[in-house]
């Protein structure tokens, strides 16, 4: 499994807001920006097959429009759009797609097949395209999910999305082959974990990769030598056991 990290900055960070990458075809959230930034890592979004959302906040949403028009724009689709998200994913794409560009949301739909999974608070599980997708709730401000991201390899990927500490991030840790975490401060506060939190659970689980995103500027170190910090761009080979050999600093893409 390869995981790019589109982003991993913080609403107020010099970093792209946080938003992953998996195979070249699963995206984990679509903030403001996502599409350019993807270009700029010389990926196509047209070649997105599945995108998860973890909440709807707007810096890890609003950029749906802008995936839909990338792969909507260019060519039509001749499979399934994938879109995994909370209960109302479907209405509050349409009432976005109203505002940024008003009577267009029926064409743009005939051209991409979107196929809406949408869960509550109680999660889900659903596979396809290569994945199972096991969505769980996690603790923010607003209401937000979880994943683990099994491929046909074994290679589970978990992403806690914006949350505090709370028992879905324990049960993602104990489930994950690489756990991708919030970590915006030093310290909890505000409905998302604090490095203090992260550098616990890798006490709890000393073998497990921890890749911290979702950071401000200054969350950029730690003394285990579990705990990661991706910065934008940085890509990262993954199988059943963690981390493929090597893959500590991760790669920018040529």
């Amino acid at each position: 499994m390869q995981l790019h990290f589109i982003g991993t900055g913080s609403i107020l960070s010099t970093q792209m807001s946080a938003s992953a990458l998996v195979d070249n075809k699963l995206l984990i959230d679509a903030p403001n920006g996502a599409m350019k930034a993807m270009w700029r890592d010389h990926l196509d979004p047209a070649t997105i097959d599945l995108c998860l959302i973890t909440h709807f906040h707007a810096d890890h949403f609003f950029d749906i429009v802008f995936l839909f028009l990338e792969q909507g724009l260019r060519r039509p689709r001749d499979s399934d759009l994938i879109l995994i998200g909370l209960t109302g994913f479907q209405e509050r794409v349409e009432q976005l797609f109203e505002l940024a560009y008003p009577d267009t949301w029926p064409g743009m739909k005939a051209k991409t097949r979107p196929r809406f999974i949408e869960f509550d608070q109680s999660g889900g599980e659903w596979s396809g395209n290569g994945y199972t997708i096991r969505a769980t709730a996690t603790q923010h401000t607003v209401p937000s999910l979880g994943y683990l991201i099994t491929d046909e390899a074994g290679t589970r990927l978990g992403y806690t999305g914006d949350t505090v500490y709370c028992p879905a991030v324990e049960d993602l840790a104990r489930d994950s082959s690489a756990l991708v975490l919030d970590t915006s401060f030093h310290h909890s506060r505000a409905g998302h974990m604090g490095l203090d939190d992260v550098e616990a659970l890798a006490g709890r689980w000393p073998h497990l990769p921890l890749l911290t995103t979702h950071r401000d500027d200054d969350v950029n170190t730690s003394s285990r030598s579990t705990v990661l910090f991706p910065t934008d761009g940085d890509i990262f080979q993954l199988n059943p056991d963690g981390l493929a050999p090597d893959q500590r600093e991760g790669n920018r893409p040529s």
